[in-house]
């Protein structure tokens, strides 16, 4: 019981996609993925300049919150159907479209510093035609819109933190047993919701769908007003857990900031989570300007 319980939790930091996958994903990099090679119409040049002549002075940021593609090791998933068909890989043409309109001038993923060099010679042999796109949001979403932007290089900016799993379970199905059940088939139950629409929606419109407000703070809710109210007189477990999780985003916002600079126009593609953190930061920031990228999803 206690074995699920620990699982379950790991839904905790990745309802909303935290944890890692990249160890999954290299570990599946020579797996053949029967993929032909993507042509997406190009923006009017006119246009491309337009938009980025909007930001004058002060650069732009713009969060995609996505989920993981393909594979994974979370136990909170989404129930995907065959990414590899024509009709979603038409999808994703379509999305990658939609964001195009945004002119980013950089697309930064969410992978470590440590694997930048990893990540930019995949993208380079993605650009060469040497190798196909792997089912990873990162590739699929990420490296597609580098190349239709004609981007010579892809960034990395994920930092990660261990958050306190162990610890959080023990004190939960121990102290909080009924609470902790509650709050994990809340999360069970969102997960079967988004699976919902993701199934009768394209690629867009579900990103559209995730990529808003209201989104965003049911995301932040689950951290502050449920994980962090697993605590006792003897302990702040929950609390503690939640402030990892803002203390790595604090941590990936410094990296973000690494490729900001006057007119730059930034899109990250990250978790779901992170996103809802990381929009709070830079909507109350004064050196750059928060651009909603589900304004082009529509």
């Amino acid at each position: 019981m206690r074995y699920g319980y620990l699982i379950a939790l790991t839904a905790i930091a990745i309802c909303c996609y935290g944890l890692d996958t990249d160890a999954l994903y290299k570990s599946n990099l020579e797996a053949d993925v029967n993929q032909d090679d993507i042509k997406l119409g190009t923006l009017d040049q006119k246009t491309m300049k337009s938009r980025a002549s909007q930001t004058t002075s002060r650069p732009t940021v713009a969060l995609l919150g996505t989920f993981h593609f393909g594979e994974t090791t979370d136990y909170s998933s989404m129930d995907m159907d065959n990414f590899h068909s024509d009709k979603r890989q038409q999808e994703i043409e379509e999305l990658v479209l939609a964001l195009k309109t945004y002119a980013p001038t950089a697309i930064l993923l969410e992978c470590t510093l440590e694997d930048q060099d990893y990540f930019q010679h995949a993208y380079a042999n993605y650009m060469e035609n040497r190798a196909p796109l792997k089912m990873d949001e990162r590739e699929q979403i990420g490296f597609r819109l580098a190349s239709e932007l004609r981007h010579d290089s892809i960034f990395c900016i994920d930092y990660k933190l261990a958050v306190p799993l162990d610890s959080l379970s023990a004190f939960a199905e121990h102290n909080m047993k009924q609470e902790f059940s509650t709050f994990l088939a809340s999360i069970e139950h969102n997960d079967e919701s988004d699976s919902k629409v993701l199934a009768d929606k394209s690629l867009k419109h579900y990103y559209a769908f995730k990529n808003n407000d209201k989104e965003d703070l049911k995301n932040k809710r689950q951290y502050i007003q449920e994980t962090a109210k697993f605590v006792s007189d003897d302990t702040y477990i929950g609390v503690k857990f939640v402030s990892v999780w803002w203390e790595r985003n604090f941590h990936i916002m410094a990296n973000i900031d690494r490729h900001i600079d006057e007119g730059e126009r930034i899109l990250v593609v990250i978790g779901g989570a992170h996103r809802a953190v990381l929009k709070d930061f830079y909507q109350d920031r004064n050196d750059v300007d928060y651009v909603e990228i589900g304004q082009f999803l529509k």
